[in-house]
Formats: C-alpha cells, structure tokens, sequence
C-alpha cells in the first residue's frame, strides 16, 4: 500500500478519504505514550538515584545533593564540587553516563510522539477511527444550506451522524475543526465512499445536496448496498417526487411545497385552533358553513379511533362554501362514498377534531362559542386524552365498525334488573354479558348472557322467584361486587339505538360510566360502593357490632379471624341479613362446642376480627362505621392485610382491650 503521503499530479498530497484506501485501524501504529511515560519514570529514578549517592557517597547536604546530581546529568559540571575518592568518581561516571543515555531516549521520543500525533490529525487516521467505531448513525449526503440545518437537528437530539462532503474544502477547514463532527470528503454516489461511512452499520440515510440527479444515484447505491435501510431524500423540483420514490426512497421532502405550507403554518399560529366536536354526517353542513361564515379555514379532520393512540388525519383546507357545497354534492352523488364515510362517523360514535385558522383570535372564539350554542362542541385545544375522556362523558367509544358496542357500568339492585333490561332490550339491542368486580381477584368474573329478547328476560326472572336459593346466591354476588357494580357489554344496531340507552340509564340513575378502563372501575367501587370489610376488637360472643350492623340496614356477608404469628386467616360465611338470621347466629354461639372454639379463636386472635359488610347506599355505610366507632370497638375499615397484621402484632394492641 503507498504511503499516505502520496502526491497527486498537481502536486497536493492525497487524501485518504479520497483515495478509498484508508487504513484500516490494525493498521494504524498506537501512538508510545506508555513509552514516553516509561522514559520519564527512568529519568525520575536516575535523578532519585543521583541525590541518595550524592548524600551518601559524596557526602553532601540534601540541597547540594540535588544541585550536584542536576549539573551532573546535564553535563554542565562546574567543579565546584568534585569527586575525591575512587567510590566517589565511579558514582559520577554511571550519573553521567545514565544522564547522557536517558535524556537522549526521552527527547527522542517526545518528538517521534508530537509528530505522530501532528500526522494523526492531518492525515485523517483519527476520523478513520472513530467512523469504524460508530453504528446506528445516520449518514447525512450534502453539507450545503439544508444539510447544515439537518445536522443541527440531528445533533440537538444527540443522533450520531456521518456527513458525506463533496467539496474537500468544507470538510478540512470546516467540519474537521469540530472534533465532535465526523465527516469524509468524497462523491457519495461511489459505492466505497458509502461503505467508508459505515452504511450497512446505520440506521438511517438523509440525502440534501441540491441536485436532484445527484439525489437520484446516491438513493440507487444506498439501496444496493443496504436493502432494508430506511432513506430520506430532498427533491428539488416537484416533478422528480415521484422518480426518487421510484428508485428507492421512502420519503421524499420537497422545500418548494411543504416549506410554504411549513411558512404559512408557522404565519398563522397564533391564530389556529384545535376543535373537538360530536355529530353526524348529516351536521358536516351545518357545522362547516359557522366555521367558513366568520372567514375561517378549515384546514384537516381528525378521527379518534379508540384502536389508535394517534387519530387518523386528513387534510382539506376548505376555505369557501363553494368549495364546501361540491363536497356535499359529490356524496349525494356517490352513494357508496356517503356509506363509507357514515361508517367511519359511526365508528367514532361522531367524534372527531378539526384545526381551523381564521383572520383573528375574536374569529376562532365567535366559532366556538356558536358551535358549543349548537351543542355539537366538546372542547377547544384538547389532547388525546381529554378527547377520550370527553368521548366517555358526551359519546360512546365503539370498538368495531360492523357490529357497534359499548361496555356500560352500573349500580343497581337485584331487584332493579327487569327494568335495566326493558331499557335495554327496546331500543334493539343485545345484553351480551354481565362483570362482576369480586373483593381480592384482580379480574372480574365475566358470565356471557346474550339476552336479546323481552321473552328470555321474563324467564329468567320467573327462575329467580321460584328458586329462592338461586335468588339468594345472585343477591350475595351483587352485595360482594361493590354493592351491586358491575358491567355489560351492549352491542346495537347502530350507534344512535346505544346512545339512547347510554342517556335512558343515566336517567335512571343506573349508569356509573361508558367504556371504562379497570383502573377507573376500581375508582368507581371506592366512590359509589356499599362494601367494606370494617375491621373490630369485641369480646367473644358478644353481637353488638352485628346488631349495630343490622339495624342500620347492612349486611354481614362474613366473618374473619386472624392467627397472629402464623399469620393465618380463618374466616367463616355468615350472610346475616336480618334479624331473624341475627337470632339464629345468637342462638349457634349458645351451644357448648361452638362457644367453646369460639372462645379459643378469639384468644389466639386477640379479640380482633373482621366483617364484610354491605349497605343499599354510601350514606348508610357511613353510619355504620360511626356506629361501630361510637361503640369504641372499630379498628379501621378497609385496612390492607399488612396494616391488619402490624396492628394485631403489635404491643399496642393491648390499648384496645375491653375492660
């Protein structure tokens, strides 16, 4: 291989980027720092060595010392201090003769080390380096005007980047003089060139020089080299778009038609605002022609489909009614286009957002302000997720297209589901199942149903009336789901025959919410549920806490008694929902077993247990826990297992006892 320095014909030595024939890094000789350190440590002990034979040979002062074996190793020797003695001449000869040697080796190799690091920076070995050792980088094709501006975006999000330079000039006096910058002089239509710049490392290739031809060939050679590379490219013109594309873009950008957009955009910021508004296809009319009569655009439309966390974008930069009313004519006149787009409404149960501009602020608030008058505008500059939460507060979220449904939950009694189903069932739609949200299981228990029918409901409910059993059984599942929470998955001929049961439940005072996640299901059982496990301290066999329970219309679904240092819990089906049941559990602890285990359980759990207790509203639930802490036997209520443990394990426990 010819060495780096090799001219070219008019006399300029080579560039090794240019030449293709950079060494490779193995290639390259380390710079001897270590060698360098080694002669400086030899010197330092040489001089070490001199002022301990001074001091204890030449018998001199520790200064003279120093001063005697400096003059010495730098055989300047001004006799004023001389050697007498045979020792003491032996001792000078191998100071001198090791001064002479070691200084020589170390002057020698600084200077090989500072000419070696001067050939490093100009002959380039040093990029060549650090561009092996770079990957997933983007290789940037054009340091012109747009180039620049790429790199400067690149690097402000702290992306690796290679840039390909043509011009030498720019590349040596310019971007080599940033040691953070990598960069190679050369044509990145040749093949080796990219390869230099590490392409089949990268992840990405931006191509900004201003030739559109030149464009064209460094896309073809990326796309050769690496298949699966993702290529960016600038065109020119607007008439080669569709070539670059051709020969292996992915993405073309061209400054003369989204620059002026980009321009434009950025002219009307100050007056563009984001609407989110809920109608049909029938109300595009109506809600168009307010934005367009106070001189408003309407730049694009977004869909929120709940599939998608981004909505589904379409520009329109609708401006006049004319330009409005052919768009209006044109679905009359194409029924199928009219279908499709009455699909897509009816999939976002009419939800969607617009961007408008308008001459000034007064404009955009007078269009608000009359589409909210309509009662079609849900809010103004809203982001995802205030557009879903809107979605569930005015609208339905549907998760298919074909087959609309919407997830409802509600809190009612058994008793109330005749007429949750009537309501149901006569606007045409299906009960498809029913969740029950159980204490203690992180998923709820899901029955399938499909009740589409007013027959089947009728004999479902006659089943209940004669089976006593099975009427107490699903009273017991209602208590324990929140006090009568739960779900059903409703599906509809349409999106209007659900919206009309969505707004005849919420009537009803049935309806907690639509379409809720479990995460705000569990918030609506700690804000509207009638179910808590009260956690008590009583002597055995006393029913104060149960009477108090009772009487204040709760129920008593279980018992729970807790084995401290086992840390065991024993719990017992109770079901007390009346005073008859209250007599007969009374009449249980009067017997001698059973108040003999009693007894004991109570003992070893230190007179503490705890109730499942439910309650027909939030209101009596509240007084039964004031009850139960009047009374002075209430621990807490609804206490998570490690507080229960930490209370009943602890010395304190005893401030609790009953006198």
């Amino acid at each position: 291989m010819k060495g780096l320095k090799e001219l070219k014909n008019n006399g300029d030595p080579l560039n090794p980027f240019e030449l293709h024939i950079l060494p490779k890094e193995e290639d390259i000789p380390p710079i001897p720092y270590r060698m360098m350190l080694y002669a400086l440590t030899a010197v330092s002990g040489l001089v070490v060595y001199g002022i301990i034979g001074s001091i204890y040979i030449m018998g001199l002062n520790p200064i003279n010392a120093i001063y005697f074996t400096v003059i010495t190793i730098a055989t300047v020797g001004y006799g004023d201090i001389s050697p007498v003695t045979p020792l003491q001449r032996l001792f000078v000869v191998t100071l001198v003769l090791g001064g002479v040697g070691l200084l020589a080796y170390a002057f020698t190799l600084t200077i090989t080390v500072v000419t070696m690091a001067v050939e490093e920076i100009t002959s380039g070995a040093k990029q060549r380096r650090m561009i092996g050792a770079t990957k997933d980088h983007f290789v940037l094709c054009g340091y012109g005007r747009v180039g620049n501006a790429v790199h400067k975006e690149l690097k402000k999000r702290n992306r690796d980047v290679i840039i390909i330079e043509r011009d030498k000039k720019i590349v040596e006096k310019e971007l080599w003089n940033d040691p953070e910058v990598l960069a190679i002089p050369g044509d990145a239509t040749d093949e080796t060139v990219m390869l230099d710049a590490g392409l089949k490392r990268a992840r990405g290739v931006i191509i900004t020089t201003g030739e559109d031809v030149d464009n064209l060939f460094i896309t073809l050679t990326a796309r050769e080299i690496h298949p699966e590379i993702w290529i960016v490219t600038r065109a020119s013109k607007k008439e080669n778009i569709r070539r670059l594309y051709r020969s292996g873009a992915d993405k073309v950008v061209s400054p003369e038609t989204s620059g002026a957009e980009d321009i434009y955009f950025a002219a009307m910021e100050p007056t563009i605002m984001k609407i989110t508004t809920m109608h049909g296809v029938h109300d595009i009319k109506r809600e168009s022609e307010i934005i367009l009569k106070h001189g408003c655009t309407l730049e694009n439309i977004e869909y929120h489909l709940p599939e998608f966390k981004e909505p589904l974008a379409r520009k329109i930069g609708v401006s006049e009614i004319s330009e409005l009313n052919r768009f209006l004519e044109s679905l009359e006149r194409e029924n199928t286009r009219k279908k499709s787009l009455e699909k897509i409404y009816e999939s976002v149960s009419g939800i969607h957002s617009h961007w408008i501009s308008g001459p000034t602020k007064e404009s955009l608030e007078a269009v608000a302000n009359e589409l909210k008058s309509e009662g079609i505008l849900l809010g103004v500059n809203l982001d995802e997720e205030e557009i879903k939460e809107a979605a569930r507060k005015h609208g339905r979220l549907v998760e298919v297209v074909f087959k609309p449904e919407i997830k409802i939950t509600e809190t009612h009694d058994v008793r109330d589901i005749r007429e949750e189903a009537e309501i149901i069932l006569k606007h045409g739609c299906t009960l498809e199942d029913i969740e029950y949200y159980l204490p203690g299981f992180h998923e709820p228990l899901k029955r399938k149903v499909g009740l589409s029918r007013i027959e089947e409901m009728e004999r479902f409910l006659k089943k209940l009336e004669r089976d006593s059993a099975r009427m107490e059984s699903l009273e017991r599942l209602y208590t324990l789901s929140g006090g009568g929470i739960h779900s059903h998955t409703i599906s509809g001929p349409d999106t209007t025959s659900l919206a009309d049961v969505e707004n005849e439940l919420k009537k009803k005072g049935f309806l907690l919410g639509v379409n809720l996640s479990q995460k705000e299901i569990i918030r609506k059982i700690k804000e509207y549920g009638r179910v808590n496990e009260v956690l008590l301290r009583h002597k055995p066999g006393e029913t104060d806490d149960k009477r108090i329970i009772i009487g204040l219309g709760g129920r008593i679904l279980d018992s729970k008694h807790y084995l401290p240092g086992l840390r065991q819990v024993v719990s017992r089906k109770l079901y007390i929902k009346d005073e008859k049941d209250l007599k007969r559990c009374e009449e249980e602890y009067k017997k001698p077993d059973a108040r003999r285990s009693l007894e004991t359980l109570s003992h070893i759990s230190r007179n503490v247990h705890s109730h499942t207790v439910s309650a027909r509203d939030v209101e009596t639930s509240q007084k039964i826990v004031q009850a139960l802490t009047e009374r002075g036997i209430l621990l807490g209520v609804d206490l998570p297992q490690e507080k229960i443990w930490e209370i009943l394990e602890s010395e304190e426990i005893e401030k609790f006892c009953i006198e």
